[in-house]
Formats: C-alpha cells, structure tokens, sequence
C-alpha cells in the first residue's frame, strides 16, 4: 500500500459513512410513504417519480453528480435497457437516467436488504433466484406481461458486480431473449465511473468517493426480424458496444 493510499484510507472511511448515514435517514423520511403508495398497483407510477426523486437527493447530498450523456437515443418505451453493473450506485442512479416508468430485475439477495427491499418485497421490481429455475421462469413471465403493458425492463445482465471493475463480466442471455421475444429495442448503457464512486468489496478496503458518474446511453439496436437464432450474437454485440466505451482502469 502506498502512502497516498494510507492518506486517503480516512477520508474514504468517513465518505462512506456519510453516505450511509444519508442513505438511512433519508429512507427512513421516504418509508412510510412508499409503504402507502405500494398499498395498490395504480398508485406504483407515483412512487416511482418518489424513487426517482430520492434518488436524486440521495447522489446530490452526498456529492455524487450524474452526468449523462445520449439521453436523446432513448426511444419510446417499452424497450429493454441493460448496463454494466460496477457498483451498487448503478441502482441508485438508473433513476434519474431513465426518463420512462420501468421495471428493473434484481437478485434475490436484495429481499434481505433492510428497508431498500421494499422495491422488491412489495412488487413493484422483479427478484429473481438464479439458482432456482422456477425463480427465473416466474421472473421472465412477469417481465413479458410488463412490455406488454408498455412499461420497459431495466436488467444488469453480468448479474452481479465483478470483483475486478471495470472489467464486466461475461452477460447472460436473458435480457436479448426478451428483447427479441417480445420485439422491442435494447437499449445498451454503460456507467464509466460508478464503481469509482462506490466500489464493491468490503466496507474498510473497497475505494469510494463523492464525485462525477458519467453515463452513457447508447443508440438503440432494434430487435424487430430476429429470431432465437440471433440471441447470442445480440448479446455479444451490446457487451462490446458497452465495455468499449468504459476508460481503462
């Protein structure tokens, strides 16, 4: 270890607390109301706007600012976004990226997050155990009825936060399967610097601090006259559209 890295081991330690200390009381302000707007389905759309503007609050206060870069290749919905996933910021800042009410597929691990399982425990978002077959299939069924009824999917597609970001890991086929089942856009994302801002891999050693999170919104690639044949060059395609716009660590 260098003795910069000893210097700003501190001031690392108390970012993150700041932040989770932020993270806390802001939910716990935000709670009570999400608990009454998940009561009914009709009220999800409100609570969405809800998250979106928590979540904005939650980068903005902790010095994190979301620079987004493409937003104009968004297409009207419903269509499949998918991204890199290179830090536990990615879900916080999807929000105020994503214009367009949508449903984001989480691991089942989530369920036992306190207070942030809420998205996931009341229906509004879609766990899935990757480990159960039965998981994925329910989790895909309700991801179909959700483009039907015109709502896009949000999906991290490596399913997991690789232990050595940037680099991403191999994407599953899930994601290009719906996409070309129910023939509607993928919208490739990458997020250059999240994992700079909050970098999975333990609470003392892992690097984090307030500051920019560029996101990038790729142009969309129309899935319309594919078949299950094209699944696999598709995902190959969006992995390389991604990781090729993430700066070399």
């Amino acid at each position: 270890m260098s003795i910069l890295e000893i210097i700003k081991r501190p001031f690392i330690i108390l970012w993150k607390i700041y932040f989770f200390i932020w993270f806390l009381i802001s939910m716990i302000i935000v709670y009570p109301m999400f608990l009454f707007l998940f009561g009914k389905k009709k009220r999800y759309k409100t609570a969405f706007k809800l998250k979106k503007i928590w979540s904005w609050f939650l980068s903005l206060i902790t010095g994190v600012v979301l620079i987004r870069h493409g937003t104009k290749n968004f297409p009207e919905p419903p269509y499949v976004l998918v991204s890199n996933h290179s830090s536990y910021f990615d879900i916080i800042l999807i929000y105020p990226l994503v214009p367009d009410y949508f449903t984001i597929i989480g691991k089942a691990e989530i369920m036992n997050w306190p207070l942030f399982n809420i998205f996931f425990t009341k229906g509004m978002n879609i766990p899935v155990d990757r480990r159960k077959r039965k998981s994925g299939h329910d989790a895909y069924l309700r991801s179909v009825e959700e483009l039907k009824k015109g709502n896009s999917m949000v999906l991290f597609p490596e399913g997991t936060i690789p232990v050595d970001v940037p680099n991403m890991r191999r994407f599953k086929n899930g994601a290009f399967k719906l996409a070309i089942e129910q023939q509607v856009p993928i919208v490739p994302v990458t997020f250059t610097q999240n994992y700079k801002r909050l970098e999975n891999g333990g609470f003392l050693k892992a690097p984090a601090s307030p500051g920019l999170a560029h996101a990038i919104v790729h142009p969309p690639i129309e899935t319309k006259g594919m078949t299950e044949k094209d699944i696999v060059d598709l995902r190959d395609q969006v992995f390389e559209i991604i990781q090729k716009a993430i700066p070399k660590r």
